[in-house]
């Protein structure tokens, strides 16, 4: 009853009125003895909860393997406004508490690795005929080949396996990055008609806070008491090319992102930071219409030497299972019509 409860306030909240929103009966197939299954998904409205097996290289340059926890809540909705040639089509996706944790891994003290954000969203507007006018005498029309859009996220927390160095001794340090805000504009060559398919090369600004353990013999063992900071704030200079495609049925997704950052620190200097993510899903089965997905993820962090240490390579890849609630709504679902006020044992009307 919880579990059921939780889910319906999650998707009241998450699920909005879009002609384009809901599934439709085309995602669904007929047996013979009249039960309905889905066989369609839209990978990005669910509700995930997985485990993952995870390798993970430290600061001594080993792999290190371990258990991941990985969770969140995504909601994609699409609209659409006008006919024709003039029709304008917007996909809105929302990422919300989502991430992993290692909760066997303590790179320092009492702290497991992790990494999780706050909050994540991206728009991308699709124009059939997209164009830029320029109001000259007469206006002059040009025709403009590019989708565009915008992807945002704040409030995210990395803990690493990998720790950064001492440069000349070589003695790890306590660190963790919080992520404050990132925003990023895009234009996207492809074009697609087809949900979660784009080229985004992007443009943006970012901050970053890195958070730093004391030297070592200026603090308690192992502690990131009296932490040292490092701002690092990249205006309008942060570079990246995502690639998303998804296949009709949504059984199959791919999400790679690559960004180079160079960026001003609290140190006076500009440093370059550099960031790398990939995850192919696949939906293996379904019980009750609730997916089931095996997935492979990878990611690559660059954070560039900052105090007396040296540069950190953060690598790490997973492979698990992740259950899914599936947040959009089903057509076959009709709602429950009020009960007559009326008497059961009164006659019926004429």
């Amino acid at each position: 009853m919880i579990r059921r409860s939780l889910t319906a306030a999650i998707a009241a909240i998450a699920v909005t009125t879009a002609p384009m929103a809901a599934a439709d009966e085309g995602d669904f197939i007929h047996s013979p003895k009249g039960r309905t299954f889905r066989v369609r998904f839209d990978p990005e409205s669910r509700i995930r909860l997985g485990a993952a097996a995870s390798g993970a290289r430290n600061e001594k340059g080993r792999i290190t393997p371990a258990l991941e926890v990985h969770a969140g809540i995504s909601v994609r909705r699409r609209y659409a406004f006008g006919e024709g040639p003039s029709r304008v089509e917007w996909q809105f996706d929302q990422r919300i508490l989502s991430g992993f944790i290692a909760p066997f891994v303590r790179p320092f003290g009492d702290m497991p690795s992790f990494d999780a954000a706050l909050y994540g969203a991206a728009a991308h507007r699709h124009d059939l005929a997209p164009r830029i006018v320029l109001p000259s005498s007469p206006p002059l029309s040009i025709p403009f080949p590019f989708d565009v859009g915008f992807d945002g996220e704040i409030g995210r927390v990395t803990v690493p396996r990998a720790l950064p160095t001492g440069a000349a001794d070589g003695a790890a340090i306590p660190f963790l990055r919080v992520s404050v805000a990132r925003a990023t504009a895009y234009l996207d060559p492809l074009r697609s008609n087809h949900p979660g398919r784009s080229i985004e090369i992007g443009v943006g600004v970012r901050y970053d806070l890195d958070v730093y353990g004391p030297q070592r013999g200026t603090g308690p063992e192992g502690s990131i008491a009296r932490p040292r900071l490092v701002h690092r704030v990249a205006p309008g200079t942060a570079a990246s090319l995502r690639f998303r495609f998804e296949t009709q049925d949504g059984l199959l997704s791919l999400d790679t992102r690559a960004e180079v950052a160079p960026h001003w620190t609290s140190e006076r200097t500009w440093k370059l930071g550099a960031l790398g993510y990939g995850r192919v899903e696949r939906t293996i089965l379904a019980i009750n219409d609730e997916p089931i997905s095996a997935f492979l993820e990878a990611s690559y962090r660059l954070v560039p030497p900052a105090l007396e240490l040296a540069p950190l390579h953060d690598v790490r890849a997973s492979l698990g299972i992740a259950f899914g609630l599936d947040l959009t709504p089903n057509p076959r679902v009709t709602k429950i019509q009020p009960r007559s006020r009326r008497s059961p044992t009164a006659a019926p009307a004429p």
